[in-house]
């Protein structure tokens, strides 16, 4: 009976606190986001909200989608940067994603670090702007 309480309790404080979000991106054929979708849910994992992400942007006609952040935070502050740039002549683009507990400015560098991380060829010379920023 004692385990079943403490179960309960510990059930009851968490329930709030687990979710998941996570942002989609579908590519095109030359390697640029061509759009992006973000989704987020409670009582669900990252891995779940990175599925239902990617779901959504198949739904609309994209083949090649990717899911390349993803948190298990239940609330916080999402970024979202942009940079257009050049690379051997050919135009190019990229998106970078990035989440923090509550803090902006925390949330931009996370998305600094996931451009760099999924875009080789982005230098970080070549700026970016700040697309979008939302609490969730």
């Amino acid at each position: 009976m004692r385990q079943l309480l403490v179960t309960a309790v510990v059930t009851l404080f968490t329930a709030g606190l687990f979710a998941g979000a996570a942002f989609s991106e579908a590519i095109d054929k030359e390697g640029n986001t061509s759009t992006w979708t973000f989704f987020q849910k409670d009582k669900a994992s990252a891995s779940a909200a990175a599925a239902e992400a990617i779901k959504k942007l198949k739904e609309q006609g994209h083949t090649k989608v990717t899911s390349p952040a993803s948190t298990g935070m239940d609330h916080g502050v999402y970024v979202v940067i942009f940079s257009a740039y050049e690379h051997k002549g050919e135009a190019r683009w990229s998106h970078g994603f990035g989440f923090h507990a509550n803090s902006q400015k925390e949330a931009e560098k996370a998305a600094l670090s996931n451009m760099k991380k999924k875009d080789k060829f982005w230098k970080a010379d070549y700026g970016y702007d700040l697309k979008e920023t939302k609490n969730f």
